[in-house]
């Protein structure tokens, strides 16, 4: 017996009312670079990023709650029910992914395909993926900063005439689950367009910064113009919990 025979038999098992099998439709994930635009923090620090960089792996997209808890075998992975953060989502059920490691690379890249992922048809609400670091056989040089860490990000910080360029290297320990980024869209078995996945600074429901608890002036004592956040820092630790948020992320049809 397949795999996919198996899926549909314990899907229509698992419903409450009877159910059609399930239709597998195979959908390109891109880059969609649209979403990173300045932003403005608590402090009024209005920052630009010119490089957004980050290693993840196994990208998942989740439906909610129509599976009712069942689990089943989809190419080789788990359908299983997972838990968004309160608020946002109830829960949802993963029936389409993208496994592999990637660099979900922003800089002059959009559009850029990451790969083509195994849906199931019905309504989509979320997406979720796990961080991860960076590593020499993503493509990397050795002297490549996000080599070793997760997220490299380049830009600027302006306030009144003050302006400071800065980069921020950062560690999220590998296997971090981000649960429940918006995916809302219906995939149905005639669906053909690309799922695109942004980036977003600025929180789109309460207009959050990602860059919210950092005075940049304050990182820069020497008075050089340039900051630098690594890894240990206080800046780091308060940079790589918002990187974390599922509201800095989004998924769209194209």
């Amino acid at each position: 017996m397949s795999k996919r025979h198996v899926l549909t038999t314990m899907l229509a098992a698992t419903a409450c009312t009877p159910s059609q099998e399930s239709v597998h439709v195979q959908l390109d994930v891109q880059l969609d670079a649209a979403g990173i635009v300045p932003t403005t923090n608590d402090g009024d620090w209005v920052v630009e990023l010119t490089t957004v960089r980050i290693a993840v792996t196994d990208l998942q997209f989740t439906i909610l709650g129509e599976m009712h808890g069942a689990s089943a075998s989809l190419g080789g992975w788990l359908i299983s029910r997972v838990w968004a953060h309160p608020g946002h989502y109830a829960g949802g059920d993963v029936t389409g992914e993208l496994a592999g490691d990637f660099i979900l690379d922003w800089t002059g890249h959009d559009g850029m395909k990451l790969g083509t992922a195994d849906m199931l048809t019905g309504d989509y609400n979320g997406m979720n993926f796990n961080f991860r670091a960076a590593v020499a056989a993503d493509g990397l040089e050795a002297a490549d900063p996000l080599l070793g860490h997760t997220a490299h990000l380049v830009g600027t910080a302006r306030k009144g005439e003050q302006e400071l360029a800065f980069t921020a290297v950062l560690d999220i320990a590998a296997g971090t689950q981000l649960v429940g980024a918006p995916f809302e869209d219906t995939v149905e078995a005639a669906t053909l367009d690309p799922i695109e996945v942004q980036f977003l600074p600025t929180d789109p429901v309460e207009a959050k910064s990602l860059f919210d608890g950092l005075d940049f002036a304050a990182l820069d004592p020497d008075g050089d113009g340039v900051v630098s956040i690594v890894p240990g820092d206080e800046a780091h630790n308060i940079l790589r919990r918002t990187l974390q948020t599922h509201v800095h992320y989004n998924a769209t049809p194209k």
